[in-house]
Order: C-alpha cells, then sequence, then structure tokens
C-alpha cells in the first residue's frame, strides 16, 4: 500500500519585493493554500471512499524546490514550518551551483542539510549563455514534470528566455500541469491555470473561482475514481488480490502452444541484473511485480479457458451424432453431450464470475505502466499524468474501455506521487549506470520478446491452420468412405441387418463412423478458431513493428555522448518517446483484445 502523496512544485522570481507589508502579504497566500493542500489531503484520505487504499500515517507531502533565492526558498521554508518534506534537484553540483548566489550560500546549504539525502544534482553545463540556460530549463522542467501543483510567483510577463519562470509555466501548462499562480508583490488574487487556453486569459479563474478548482483537484488525485463503492470495487480487488495456485487446466494455453511452436516449456528466468542504486529501482519494482504476476496468472486462466471451449465443443458435436436413436449408445452419447456442454458453461461461468479477460488487460496495462514508468523514474521523468490517465482511451482520450477501468490510470498516478526522486547526481559514472540500467529493462528484454513472440506467432498460426486443414480432410475422406460403404457395400455387402441381429461389425463401424464424422469437423473448427481467436498474425506484425521501433530506439541510445552537459535529458527524451510509444502499441493489444471475450457460443 502506498502514503497518501501531494507534492507541490516552485517557479518564480529570484527577486522578490522588498515591501514588508507586501511580503508579508505573499507569505501569507501561500501559508493559505498549503495548509489547505494539507487539510484537505489528510481529510479525503481518511475518508470512507479511501478506506483499505492507502497504508495508515500522515500524508506524505513534498515541496520540490531547487533552493535558487527568492521565491523558491520562500516556499520551501513556508511548507517546512507546515511539515512538508523538502526535495531539491540542482541544475549543477553543488559548489558549482553555489556561484550563483555567494552571499547567500549559508541559507542555501541550511536550506538542502534539510532536505538530507533528497537532493539530485542534474549534469547541467556553464561553457556558455545558451548551455545556461538550458541547465536551468531542465531542471525547471524537472520540478514540474514531478509535481501535482506548481506554484508559480511570476509577474506575468514574458521572462527573459529559456528556463525562466515564463518560459516553465509555458511549459507546464502545454502539458496540462495545475498551476497556482502568485504575484510577487502580492498584489491581486491567486489564479488558476490549467492548460495555455487559461494562460491566454490571465485572471480568467482567480480567487473563489481558483480555490475551487484546487478543491477539485486535489479530491480527484487523492480519492478513488468510483464515486460510490460497489459490491466489487476493481481498485480495492487488486489490492487485496493473491497470486493464483497453478492448476493443470489453466496450463493448456502453453502446452499447445510450445507444442505448436515446436519448442519445449522455457526454462525458468534468469536472476535479473543488479539494479542502480537508490530507491528508485526497487520502489517500483514492488509495485511491478504483483501486477505483473497477477496479469500473467489471470492471462493463464482466460486463454486456456477459450481453448477449452474450442474442445469441448468439438467434443461434445462427436457425441451428438451419438446420441441419436434410443438404445445405451445414444444414452451414452447424451450423457457425454450434457457433460461437455456442462463443462463450457461452467468454465464461461467462472470466466464471468471471476473476470478474468478483464483484469488480464486491466492488470497488463498496469504492470506496463509501472515498467516504463521505472526506467523514466530513474531520470527524474514521469509519463504525463493526463497520458496515464487515459491508457485504457482511444486518440482522442475518449474512453472505450468499460468504466471500471478508470482505477488504472488514477491508481498509477498515485503511486507516482508517492515515489521517491532520484538521489545523487545525474552525470559520469552514475549516469552511465541509469544508462545500461535502461537499456537491459526497456530494451534488451523487450527486444528478445518481441523476436520470439513474431517467430513463435507465425510457427503457431502456420501449424494450427495445418492441423485444421488435415481434420478437414479426413471428415472429406470419412465422408467419402461412408459413401462407398453406402452405395457400393464395399465392407457389408446386402442391406443393413436388422435391429437387434447381433451383427457386431455393423455396429462398430456404425458407432466409429458417427463419432468420426462428428469429431473430426469439430476439431477442424477448433483449431481454425483457435488461431482466429489468437489473432496470431496480427501479433507477429505487431512484435515486427515493435522490433523496428526498439532497434531504431538502441541504436539513438548508444550512440549518445553520456559525458556532455545534460546527456541526461537527451536520455530522458529518447526514454519517453519510446515508452510513449511502447504504451501506444499496449493500447492498441488491450483494444484488440478487449472484445475477445469467453462465450458459450
Amino acid at each position: 500500500m502506498i502514503p497518501p502523496a501531494f507534492r507541490v512544485g516552485i517557479t518564480g522570481a529570484l527577486t522578490l519585493t522588498t515591501d514588508t507589508k507586501a511580503l508579508a502579504k505573499l507569505r501569507a497566500q501561500l501559508d493559505a493554500v498549503l495548509a489547505q493542500i494539507k487539510d484537505e489531503v489528510t481529510a479525503h484520505a481518511t475518508a470512507p471512499r479511501a478506506a483499505g487504499i492507502y497504508a495508515p500515517g500522515p500524508p506524505h507531502l513534498r515541496i520540490i524546490s531547487p533552493l535558487a533565492e527568492g521565491a523558491d526558498r520562500l516556499v520551501a521554508r513556508a511548507g517546512l514550518a507546515l511539515g512538508y518534506q523538502l526535495d531539491a534537484p540542482l541544475p549543477f553540483a553543488q559548489s558549482d551551483y553555489e556561484k550563483d548566489f555567494p552571499a547567500s550560500r549559508d541559507e542555501f546549504r541550511e536550506l538542502l542539510a534539510q532536505a538530507g539525502p533528497r537532493v539530485l544534482a542534474i549534469d547541467g553545463g556553464r561553457s556558455d549563455a545558451d548551455e545556461q540556460n538550458r541547465s536551468y530549463e531542465a531542471v525547471g522542467r524537472l520540478v514540474a514534470r514531478n509535481c501535482d501543483l506548481l506554484i508559480a510567483i511570476w509577474d506575468g510577463g514574458k521572462g527573459k528566455g529559456r528556463g525562466g519562470t515564463a518560459d516553465i509555466v509555458r511549459f507546464a501548462a502545454r502539458q496540462f500541469q495545475p498551476i497556482w499562480w502568485l504575484r510577487p508583490d502580492g498584489s491581486g488574487e491567486p489564479c488558476w491555470i490549467e492548460s495555455l487556453q487559461d494562460l491566454r486569459r490571465p485572471g480568467g479563474c482567480a480567487g473563489g473561482a481558483a480555490a475551487a478548482r484546487l478543491k477539485i483537484c486535489i479530491r480527484t488525485a487523492i480519492l478513488p475514481p468510483l464515486e460510490e463503492v460497489p459490491t466489487q470495487d476493481p481498485l480495492r480487488d487488486f489490492l487485496a488480490a493473491q497470486p493464483k495456485r497453478d492448476f493443470w487446466p489453466w496450463n493448456t494455453y502453453q502446452n499447445l502452444m510450445w507444442r505448436a511452436a515446436g519448442k519445449p516449456p522455457p526454462a525458468p528466468a534468469l536472476s535479473p541484473p543488479v539494479p542502480p542504486a537508490g530507491e528508485t529501482w526497487p520502489y517500483w519494482d514492488r509495485h511491478f511485480a504483483p501486477a505483473d504476476r497477477l496479469a500473467v496468472d489471470y492471462g493463464k486462466r482466460y486463454r486456456s479457458s477459450y481453448i477449452l471451449v474450442f474442445f469441448l465443443a468439438a467434443a461434445a458435436l462427436g457425441a451428438a451424432t451419438l446420441g441419436i436413436g434410443f438404445g445405451a449408445e445414444a444414452w451414452a452419447g447424451n450423457v457425454l453431450e450434457l457433460g461437455c456442454l456442462g463443462f463450457i458453461y461452467r468454465i464461461v461461468h467462472l470466466n464471468e464470475t471471476g473476470r478474468w479477460h478483464e483484469r488480464l488487460i486491466t492488470y497488463r496495462l498496469l504492470a506496463e505502466l509501472f515498467r516504463k514508468q521505472q526506467a523514466l523514474a530513474l531520470l527524474g521523468w514521469s509519463l504525463p499524468a493526463a497520458e496515464a490517465a487515459h491508457v485504457s482511451g482511444d486518440s482522442d482520450g475518449l474512453p472505450t474501455a468499460p468504466p471500471r477501468d478508470v482505477w488504472v490510470g488514477w491508481y498509477f498516478n498515485a503511486v507516482v506521487r508517492a515515489s521517491p526522486l532520484p538521489q545523487g547526481t545525474l552525470g559520469g559514472p552514475a549516469l552511465a549506470e541509469l544508462h545500461g540500467a535502461v537499456l537491459a529493462s526497456l530494451i534488451a528484454g523487450q527486444v528478445d520478446y518481441h523476436v520470439r513472440r513474431r517467430r513463435d506467432s507465425q510457427t503457431i498460426a502456420r501449424r494450427l491452420g495445418r492441423w485444421g486443414r488435415r481434420f478437414f480432410f479426413a471428415t472429406v475422406a470419412l465422408v467419402v468412405f461412408k459413401f462407398l460403404v453406402l452405395s457400393y457395400g464395399l465392407v457389408l455387402a446386402g442391406p443393413p441387418p436388422a435391429a437387434g441381429s447381433g451383427d457386431p461389425r455393423y455396429g462398430v463401424l456404425t458407432t466409429v463412423l458417427r463419432t468420426c464424422l462428428g469429431l473430426l469437423p469439430g476439431l477442424s473448427a477448433a483449431f481454425v478458431g483457435i488461431r482466429g481467436y489468437a489473432e496470431l498474425e496480427l501479433l507477429a506484425d505487431q512484435s515486427a513493428q515493435m522490433q523496428r521501433l526498439l532497434t531504431g530506439a538502441e541504436a539513438r541510445l548508444r550512440s549518445l555522448d553520456l559525458a556532455a552537459p545534460l546527456a541526461s535529458q537527451e536520455l530522458g527524451l529518447e526514454v519517453l518517446a519510446l515508452a510513449e510509444a511502447m504504451l501506444l502499441d499496449l493500447k492498441g493489444w488491450a483494444q484488440l483484445f478487449r472484445v475477445k471475450v469467453v462465450e458459450p457460443g
């Protein structure tokens, strides 16, 4: 379980008003908004709708501030006074950054000490003015990406260009990041900005309207998305879920696919590589592992259930041919047919009541969000909250998934809010280590996976089609044989003996013919149906596309000069682009298989 969390970032003026009254008003505005956040997060986290979602204890409230002079330090002090934790991302190494404010170096160090180990120095450079501004831009964007509310202490002007307050505000607005705008001189009322459109009409949402929007922002972040608590809440189901017992029928799909691919079962997974140092990697591992395990468990049940339904339907068809008449043979055929139909009903019922199909998709979506975020988080980057919230939707952001899926994006964002920022430095050997971890987690394993999936899907599709054709031709041959038997008496001369005549040859041959004429076309249809239902050709095409995408991404990642200033930002851009492309492929898979429900028909 995660603690309830909320992160406040800061961007703002380096120089504040010297007017004592104006500065007091600005401080009062800061104290008011930070106190409101603390009170409302605490209240929502203990509300009935949040019961069972969060770990017990106080909320995890954070201020994310680069601790430059002026607004950065003002907000940091206000947050610390109210019990917020301080995280300090820096544009350069500490010794280099301190050159910006030699007169207030002691104040900076005192605040930095209160951040403790929660300090991250990115690999900025100062060889010229452009590189220096890019470094300020990088740290400002890091703050904006990793907060739930960005406080902007800003005069509303165009600013000083790249990396300035105006530039960071525009960046955040493009990401639909909520912004709480305060003037440096304390004048006017706080304003709410959430998009570039809001920036075009500054002051359009101020005072009480801004406070109302902030309330909605906090409530939406802290409370789960369902207005009522249903009998079966999918989020609480996930949090309470345990790994499923391995039962042999649920390995039917894997066994069939291994046989069709001509391969033995895979060997046990190798031990994972040594993770990068710090809290970030294990934090995301702890969330990825259970979601991935449950997705695998429910995937085995769902896929095996439709394989079993196909084969049981074929068996029922074969038994149905025996069930015509009134003898003992007909009774046995009817019993066998009813038994097959009963098993089909039971499997479909288990699938529906256990929501295997739904859980496979939602848990896989959640696990892959965690996997992508794990690589991004190493660099202080994050998937945009809107992208995560719409992971189950279409390209227009319109929900195409059942309402039960809305918890996936919400829970992912809640886990992101509670996650630690990376610590230490993003340069030198540390960056090389993170670069290797990204290649291993997002590239190497995924390339191998898609190479295998493409090859195996093509082989399995070809063999299932071949098996289906063989059973079809066997059916044709049997029909021809029956026709010859009936027409020319090649096996039994003369008319059929009367019932009860005791001729065993006729009874055995009839039983075999009737059974095979029912079973063989059923098996042919089963293999063809499994091939179509599994969308093997489409999976092979998707893997071919992903293989090309990953190969190109790997080449770009390996070509990066990790010793160059701000190489971490180039790495972050590449990883974000790759993660978004992989999520787009995942959304396509989810939309395709969402309609592949297991039904008795």
